[in-house]
Order: structure tokens, then sequence, then C-alpha cells
């Protein structure tokens, strides 16, 4: 089905349909149409799990033609109300969260909390999965606690942030891709086995080796990956060519200036938590990240979490990041209908290659 359509189609669509979209509203969240696109009952109470199962289809269609569906006005109370909608709306059971990068905890099967993260700081933008090599196309949120201050987590379309990369930039790391490089058990981040979930070292070579990632044991029980992913991706379904990457997001440059230097100072350039560069192993100059961060912010959508919000991505097309907050914030997410790049079987002697030089 194209991605192409007007919104008052997809209504009138919508409203003719005698399965369960004719019980809902749907408008822009923003004045001049943008998404998210905001989903309400015609009736109080409605379960939202009830009636998206007898509309997967109409949501589906909705999410691709917007690529974001705010749920507002919906009685989701708890993490197992959140998990029967998810259910009702994808393909296959949510992805674990295997190959971490921050600690989540784990509220019900595969339903996690938002990254643990200090409140005072900011998430900078990206799209859950860009360095696996099977990633999730339907993303999930629900806010079960909205923070007094702050806590928005933004969206950003990605069709958009390309078109704002200087085109030298995006050229380079299109055709070059993205190297990503990590160290565990340095003091610093997580631990491998809190980022593969496991405490065996066989476990993670074996995951790792099909998932086109290179692992390193070094001493002191530390563990080195390299990975090499594409920068661009193309959606599945519309063809449309995506920035679908962490090539900013993981840069030491994309840290505050004193933790960058103390980083520095402890581990050196080569023992960073995380770090990235061309695929090649030639460094992104920090010039080039501050356009990509740039490109992100100037896209930047936000709204204020309503407890019962459900909001739905597109994830390779919808970056999102998270702003401070104050107070209490509890929203859970999940990862759904996965979409694999090949490559693992693509990528690995590439990847094999330049881990032997880290």
């Amino acid at each position: 089905m194209s991605a192409q359509f007007s919104r008052a189609g997809t209504v009138r669509r919508a409203f003719r349909s005698a399965a369960g979209p004719e019980a809902v509203t749907v408008e822009p969240l923003t004045a001049d149409g943008t998404p998210p696109m905001v989903v309400r009952p015609k009736e109080a109470g409605t379960d939202l799990a009830t009636w998206a199962a007898a509309s997967k289809e109409w949501v589906c269609d909705t999410l691709l033609e917007h690529r974001a569906l705010l749920f507002r006005g919906w009685p989701v109370a708890d993490a197992a109300g959140f998990q029967r909608f998810v259910a009702a709306v994808s393909d296959g059971e949510p992805l674990q969260y295997r190959d971490r990068s921050t600690p989540r905890d784990e509220v019900s099967q595969n339903v996690y909390l938002s990254t643990t993260y200090p409140a005072a700081e900011r998430i900078e933008p990206h799209n859950e999965g860009t360095y696996w090599s099977t990633w999730p196309q339907k993303l999930f949120f629900c806010c079960l606690t909205a923070p007094p201050v702050g806590g928005e987590t933004p969206i950003i379309d990605n069709r958009k942030v390309i078109e704002r990369i200087p085109v030298a930039v995006r050229e380079r790391l299109e055709r070059l891709g993205v190297r990503y490089v990590r160290n565990y058990n340095s003091g610093f981040g997580l631990t491998w086995q809190e980022g593969y979930q496991t405490d065996s070292r066989e476990d993670v070579d074996r995951y790792a080796a099909a998932n086109g990632t290179v692992t390193e044991w070094l001493e002191d029980d530390r563990l080195r990956t390299v990975q090499i992913r594409p920068a661009v991706r193309t959606h599945p379904v519309t063809g449309e060519k995506l920035w679908f990457n962490h090539a900013g997001f993981f840069h030491i440059s994309s840290r505050d200036p004193q933790m960058r230097e103390a980083l520095v100072e402890a581990l050196g350039e080569d023992g960073l938590p995380t770090t990235t560069t061309h695929g090649d192993g030639s460094p992104i100059a920090d010039e080039d990240v501050r356009a990509i961060n740039e490109a992100y912010r100037a896209g930047e959508i936000a709204f204020r979490w309503e407890v019962g919000d459900v909001m739905l991505l597109d994830n390779m097309t919808m970056a999102h990041a998270r702003r401070p907050y104050e107070g209490d914030r509890k929203i859970v997410v999940a990862m759904t209908d996965p979409v694999s790049g090949g490559d693992a079987a693509q990528s690995g002697p590439a990847v094999a290659a330049e881990g032997g030089e880290a």
C-alpha cells in the first residue's frame, strides 16, 4: 500500500469500515499537520487492546501513512494493558533487548522501562537497533507515570534528517558505512554480562557470530566488539532511503566536553565505552557529528506525556529522544516486527578485517 495518502481520505475510509476504526477520531497533534496523529476513542472507557485487535489492518495502514501515532484518552493503566495492545497490532512476539547499550529493567515479558539515565540529562535522537543486524520495525511507548516537568520524548522524521545533513557528510557515510566499537567491563558503561544478558563468553561469541559482530576478549575480563553497518537503510515497504544509524549518537564528540576529556584520559581513544568511525576505520570529524546532531534537533516534535498515552512509531522512519525532567517518570517500551538487513551474512568478512585492527 502506498505511503502517500491524505489524512481526510484515511479517516473517511476508516469510518466506512465495519470493524473497529469507526469508533475513533483521528487528528494531527500540531497545527501544521506533522506527526504524530492523535487517535482517540469516541466512547470513554473503550479498551485499547480490544479495539486494536478488531482494527489491526487500519492501525498498520495508518502507521505506514503517518509513521507516528499517539493513542490518547484510552484507559491503559499498567504494563499488562500495554502488552495486550502491543500483541494486538504486531506480528509475532516482541523482540528481546540484547546487545544493549544502556541499562533497562524488564517489567514484563519483553516490555522494558525506558532507558535508565540521569533525569537531568538529555538523551539524543536515535532509532532502536541501528547497529543490530535485525531491528524492530514497530516501536511502542506507554506512559504510566507522567513527570510534572519535562521528560518529553521528541520524535524526528529521518526522511527530513537525511535532507538536512550536508551532502558531503551524507554521501561519505553512505559510501563507507559506520564502524561501531564498544568496550565492556572498563569500569564505565555496561558490563558484557549486562549488555548480552548472559554470564557465558561462549553465548556472547555465538550471538555475535550470528549477527555480524566481531568479539575480542581482553585481559581483566574485558570485551571489545566491532560492528560495521550501513548509515542509510531502505524502508522495507516504501523503498524510501532513511538515515538509520548511531554514527553521531555514539561518537565521543557528542558527550559533554568534561566527560569526554575524563574518559579519554582514563581509557584512551581505543578504550572508550562506545565510539564510531567510518566503516573503513577513518575518523568521523567532530564537525560532521555536529552537523548530524543539528539535523536531528532541527526536526524535533515534542508533546507532554499524559498518563495512559501510547505512542507507536515506525522505528525506521521516526527517531526519538528524551528531554530532562523533574519528579517521577515511568515510560515502558516494546519492540516488534523484526526487519533483517542481512548484515551477518554480508558484512562478516569486512567486519572481521576491521576487527583485527581495532
